[in-house]
């Protein structure tokens, strides 16, 4: 029996916590920075992902994503590619709002879209197909699935649809369902055509295990 042995892990790390996920405040394009516990979060999970020796850096050019980005190539021997296709989806004229506020101005909209958020739109926003296309184009462009040990940092939102396009998932429902926490580390596994989700949301950097591997 052939064994295909592993060509490449992917780890997908979400930017650090801001003011406004801080006050549960939709961001999308917006660029707000992280706040000074997001940073804290971005120190911890640089330590971590350093010692793993990534070959290749890959961030949104957000500054709450690029800064991580940064410091990790910084930190590390690997450059930072920034690529707009990692940006966050764009949630129209739901951002800078609260979720309290989204719900009283577009109270059945927003209802609808919480139950369906990968099949409706946001007033004004960015649809799914939009957002699955340029992710589709960064993962058979970018070069990613030619590196060892790829970092990709990005936003909530775009690395569910981004964990659903690596796996080849038709039907990206079911990564709504999927935790992704500021700075949480969630890890694809590609053995030439096969892909296997190997974790998700891992934050023991951020509980007081800042050094535990990432490795095979």
């Amino acid at each position: 029996m052939e064994v295909t042995l592993l060509a490449c892990r992917i780890l997908l790390v979400r930017h650090g916590r801001t003011g406004w996920n801080a006050s549960f405040r939709y961001q999308g394009r917006t660029d707000v920075p992280c706040d000074e516990e997001g940073m804290k979060q971005v120190e911890l999970t640089v330590r971590r992902i350093v010692r793993w020796e990534p070959t290749g850096i890959y961030s949104s050019p957000l500054v709450r994503a690029r800064c991580l980005g940064e410091a990790l190539a910084e930190a590390g021997s690997s450059d930072l590619r920034v690529d707009p296709r990692l940006t966050e989806l764009d949630f129209g004229r739901w951002e800078g709002l609260t979720v309290r506020e989204i719900e009283e101005r577009y109270g059945e909209e927003y209802r609808l879209w919480r139950q369906d958020p990968f099949g409706r739109t946001p007033p004004g926003g960015e649809d799914l197909a939009s957002i699955t296309g340029r992710l589709e184009d960064f993962v058979e462009s970018s070069g990613i699935l030619g590196e060892e040990r790829a970092v990709l940092v990005s936003h909530g939102y775009a690395l569910r649809v981004l964990m659903g396009v690596l796996l080849k998932v038709r039907d990206l429902k079911v990564f709504w369902h999927l935790r992704v926490d500021n700075c949480s580390i969630s890890a694809v596994d590609v053995y030439g055509d096969f892909r296997m989700l190997c974790f998700t949301n891992d934050r023991h950097h951020l509980m007081g295990y800042p050094d535990s591997p990432l490795g095979e």
